[in-house]
């Protein structure tokens, strides 16, 4: 008789698993997000109309990361995906997740950015960058399959950069362009929701102009300074709030010991005073640097799912009399 109740219970204990695998746990929809900040968007917007499913996990770097097959088998169960739309992986694994789930709605959050070109971060964070189509975005359709796929441009686009530059959602002003996609992407899912999403949007973008204020506050304390970061994750926030950036990663990889001289003597010839890294990237080179010039190192977490959080830390290191 133990037998027999051993293989009733077994069956049914993997027919539910996959049910709640498929349904999202607890019956509520879900929408699927590629990176951690995104998250705190769709929460803003939505509430607990969804449940937010973050497919890059914390501390991983998004340029060499893959998925998993149980985090690409996860899109079944998912309403929609919201992406990048800049990044390497994205593009290297869209077809399978449409395979996956060729119903899945995505929106691409870069279809409305001022993206910046690639090599333009470093050299001239008010140079020229790519514009838009002009031609709007339908945020409820696929991302145009052209633009996000490329063959061996794919590689180039995650690990190099030589496509723009993805890290548009650490500026507030485009955040605020980020917001309003996302709220008429759910509005479009969720249309009886509606009313509350637009409603919940004011309250976002009043968030998001507050910490647009205590940027502009920061960046004129000292304006047009230059800052050293590792990975060049500040672009678009120096654009749109007026300082530079200088990257020490060479394509890619640590900084070589003549590379390390160059930024040392930049340093001291400019006065430079912060050293950003990212919390996923070793700390040893960018020690070595703040070491041998006295500038404080500062550890940022662009891929926090607190958004607010990691743009105010960025906005205090700014501001710090210590400049």
């Amino acid at each position: 008789m133990r037998k027999i109740l051993i293989l009733i219970i077994i069956p049914a204990l993997l027919f539910s698993s996959c049910g709640n695998r498929s349904s999202g746990g607890s019956g509520e929809p879900v929408i699927t997000v590629t990176i951690p900040p995104f998250a705190w968007f769709v929460k803003e917007v939505a509430g607990d109309d969804f449940r937010v499913n973050i497919m890059l996990p914390a501390g991983a770097d998004h340029h060499i990361w893959e998925p998993l097959p149980s985090q690409i088998n996860s899109l079944s169960g998912s309403e929609a995906l919201i992406i990048n739309g800049q990044l390497g992986f994205e593009h290297a694994w869209l077809d399978r997740f449409l395979q996956v789930n060729p119903d899945l709605k995505i929106l691409d959050l870069s279809h409305n950015i001022d993206l910046i070109g690639a090599g333009e971060e470093d050299e001239d964070p008010h140079g020229d960058h790519h514009g838009q189509d002009g031609e709007g975005h339908d945020t409820a359709s696929l991302p145009d399959k052209d633009h996000i796929e490329g063959g061996d441009e794919r590689e180039e686009y995650g690990h190099n950069h030589t496509g723009p530059d993805p890290h548009y959602w650490m500026s507030p002003a485009s955040a605020s362009i980020m917001a309003d996609d996302i709220t008429a992407f759910l509005a479009g899912i969720n249309p009886e929701a509606s009313d509350r999403y637009y409603a919940n949007l004011a309250l976002l973008k009043a968030r998001i102009m507050e910490i647009d204020s205590l940027v502009r506050e920061a960046v004129d304390s000292d304006p047009g300074r230059t800052v050293l970061i590792y990975h060049p994750a500040l672009a678009y926030m120096g654009r749109d709030y007026g300082f530079k950036q200088v990257s020490f990663e060479d394509e890619g990889k640590d900084p070589s010991p003549a590379r390390m001289k160059e930024l040392i003597d930049l340093a001291r010839g400019k006065g430079i005073k912060t050293i950003f890294i990212q919390a996923e990237y070793d700390l040893r080179n960018a020690g070595s640097l703040s070491r041998e010039t006295g500038a404080r190192l500062i550890v940022i977490n662009p891929m926090n799912t607190d958004w607010p959080a990691a743009v105010i830390e960025v906005a205090e290191a700014l501001k710090s009399k210590k400049e």
